[in-house]
């Protein structure tokens, strides 16, 4: 083959300062070997995370609650549908509270009259002006009632006392004609002795006036405080029994299994209404660990869950703790063949939310898929890690 003049010319004399080739594959030389070593310190510091990879799902943090009513009664209003998201306090369902609210408003009448007569009696046994708690404030048909018979019946006593004075000072009239009579001799004493007898009599039948009306009133105080506890806790319990007819969720959660759709329908005592399935501020996920797994796992390990239900590319996924790992392992129950170990991750969130801020909630039942950070590792370990796999391969006999 012939050679061309300027590869004869390189040949002969050329050297690397008139070969810009050389050069250059020089420089290429250097970069490639500069590259390379700072890929090499690069491996060494760069970390990779470890994870062991589980399927779970989404639970409750608490048991279903069971909506049910003590008493039973009729449905007159059903506020929620089934799945509906409901929030503590919020009213499910209203039962009829026709019957019930007559026997509060019954109870309640009984209770405010044994008040306001408990109040006129105790004016009557302290021999005070009569005053009425604030909880007769509305009711002054009541309070003017029992005035009235307060009135009268001081009204009573006084004409009594005063007929007993008046009759008192008439026979004391009697006894001093009398006296002055028998010092002339003019009467007998025998006379004087008797009017002395009725005077005293009249005294004591004073005293026993005023006693018997304060005994009478204090048996009568006694009475009408007892009946006022004692209508006191029936009115409280009707009260509680007409508030029972206003169902409430007692969690944030979602309806389930509504027993009971028609108005008018009857639900028996202590009969189910629907259910709600908790929701938390926070989720709890229940996953499923392979045993080859398992060793690399913790309580308080961070974990990455992934929701099926939303894309992760675009959504994303909750940042969650490792909790509680299952003891021992447990059968498949479809595969019987397969164990694993349940591990519990509750999440800092129970939402997703995409660019925009939007809230996408997640609800118990729900599949994902669970990344538990385990450790770490750099680039050169996971390099060579196949190299070091082949090496122990190569020793077996």
């Amino acid at each position: 083959m012939p050679v061309a003049d300027e590869d004869v010319q390189w040949t002969e004399g050329g050297s690397e300062a008139d070969n810009p080739r050389l050069r250059v594959s020089k420089r290429f030389v250097r970069l490639a070997l500069l590259f390379g070593a700072l890929a090499i310190a690069w491996s060494y510091v760069a970390l990779l995370d470890e994870v062991s990879t589980g399927t779970g799902k989404v639970v409750p943090t608490m048991q279903e609650q069971v909506i049910q009513s003590l008493e039973g009664g009729v449905l007159a209003r059903l506020h929620v549908r089934q799945d509906d998201v409901v929030e503590p306090g919020q009213i499910l369902a209203q039962l009829d509270p026709t019957v019930t609210q007559s026997s509060v408003e019954e109870s309640a009448a009984k209770y405010r009259a044994a008040l306001a007569s408990a109040a006129r009696l105790t004016a009557e046994v302290n021999r005070t002006a009569l005053s009425f708690p604030v909880e007769l404030d509305d009711y002054p048909s009541l309070r003017a009632a029992e005035t009235e018979l307060f009135e009268a019946r001081r009204k009573s006593l006084s004409e009594t006392l005063q007929w007993i004075d008046e009759s008192a000072r008439l026979v004391r009239d009697e006894l001093a004609i009398n006296q002055s009579l028998t010092a002339m001799g003019a009467a007998s004493n025998v006379e004087v002795i008797r009017l002395k007898r009725q005077l005293v009599e009249l005294q004591l039948k004073q005293t026993e006036v005023q006693s018997d009306y304060v005994v009478r009133a204090r048996e009568e105080l006694a009475k009408a405080n007892a009946e006022v506890e004692s209508l006191s806790s029936v009115v409280k319990g009707r009260a509680d029994s007409l508030s029972r007819l206003t169902l409430r969720s007692p969690v944030r959660g979602i309806v389930k299994n509504i027993e009971v759709y028609t108005i008018g329908g009857v639900v028996p005592p202590n009969g189910k209404l629907m259910d709600i399935v908790p929701l938390d501020e926070q989720l709890l996920i229940e996953a499923r660990i392979f045993p080859r797994d398992i060793a690399y796992i913790h309580p308080d390990q961070r974990a990455n869950v992934k929701i099926s239900a939303y894309d992760y590319a675009i959504y994303g996924g909750l940042t969650g703790r490792v909790t509680s790992i299952s003891p021992d392992t447990i059968q498949d129950e479809i595969k019987p063949d397969d164990y694993y170990y349940r591990v519990f991750i509750r999440t800092e969130s129970d939402a997703l939310s995409n660019a925009r801020g939007d809230r996408f909630p997640i609800v118990p039942g729900m599949v994902a898929t669970v990344d538990i950070h385990t450790g770490s590792k750099t680039v050169f370990d996971y390099l060579v890690k196949p190299l070091n796999r082949g090496r122990e391969a190569m020793r077996e006999r």
